[in-house]
């Protein structure tokens, strides 16, 4: 049966997970722990409930077999739930989290030049060195068209047009025939200049303030490097194992929603 601890913990057998008797709409990470009270597995989810039903369904049978309990750390936002269950795989090395990091494949965004010296995007199956990652190409050419977009870029050049000659957004006016050299590279670099801005307008030092729903997730940034985390009024949490998975955890974020910054 359920028992609930201090820090909005909740911890749940394995026969109450299999018989689906977890509460609903609770957002947070989760932890499969083994008789020997060691972590198997650490996950984060909007909908734990939900998330435990795909793990049973679809999930890897051994962990299944060797799980006996189910540990839920209830949060308030999901930046702050991401960020925390970064920590805590760094801080426990779940053997299960460990496997699926080897056969997890992200996709990077790159900038690069042609020959002409026109400024472009591409998107390629590694991130070392890359702007922004993405779980999938869709992720990142549904990304990649909406900067395009917004900056009146060519489709051409950062590799959304196959076209022989002009891009299609060309025929429409929407492009000023960068594909063809017809704009001068100097000001349609400026306009990527701006695109890139838009992506990396991080500062180095700086306090960021994400509002979600009825909370504040709050991001301390040192040396652009996350240091600390929380939500205003509700949790605090220092960042003891660092690692660049969290400034891209908050540059993901960054880049849907406008938070507010502090420089510091």
């Amino acid at each position: 049966s359920e028992l609930k601890i201090k820090n909005n913990l909740m911890i749940f057998s394995k026969q109450d997970v299999l018989n689906n008797k977890v509460p609903n709409h609770k957002l947070g990470i989760y932890y499969f722990i083994d008789s020997d009270d060691k972590i198997l597995y650490i996950g984060k989810s909007k909908n734990i409930k939900i998330r435990l039903q795909q793990h049973l369904k679809n999930g890897r049978k051994r962990l299944i077999q060797k799980f006996s309990k189910v540990k839920l750390k209830v949060m308030n936002t999901e930046l702050e739930a991401l960020l925390l269950e970064s920590q805590k795989i760094k801080q426990h090395l779940p053997v299960f989290n460990r496997r699926l990091r080897k056969t997890k494949s992200l996709v990077g965004i790159y900038q690069e030049s042609n020959n002409s010296g026109y400024k472009h995007y591409s998107i390629k199956n590694k991130t070392k060195g890359s702007i922004l990652e993405f779980k999938s190409k869709t992720q990142a050419l549904n990304f990649l068209e909406k900067i395009t977009e917004k900056f009146n870029l060519c489709p051409k050049l950062n590799g959304l047009d196959n076209s022989s000659s002009f891009c299609f957004q060309f025929h429409l006016k929407a492009c000023n025939g960068a594909c063809n050299q017809m704009e001068e590279s100097s000001t349609y670099n400026l306009r990527f200049k701006k695109s890139i801005s838009s992506i990396t307008k991080i500062p180095r030092n700086c306090r960021l303030i994400f509002n979600e729903s009825d909370f504040s997730t709050f991001v301390n940034i040192k040396n652009k490097t996350v240091k600390s985390f929380g939500v205003t009024n509700q949790s605090f949490f220092e960042v003891n194992y660092p690692s660049n998975d969290d400034i891209r955890i908050v540059s993901m974020y960054h880049k849907i929603t406008r938070p507010k910054m502090i420089l510091t």
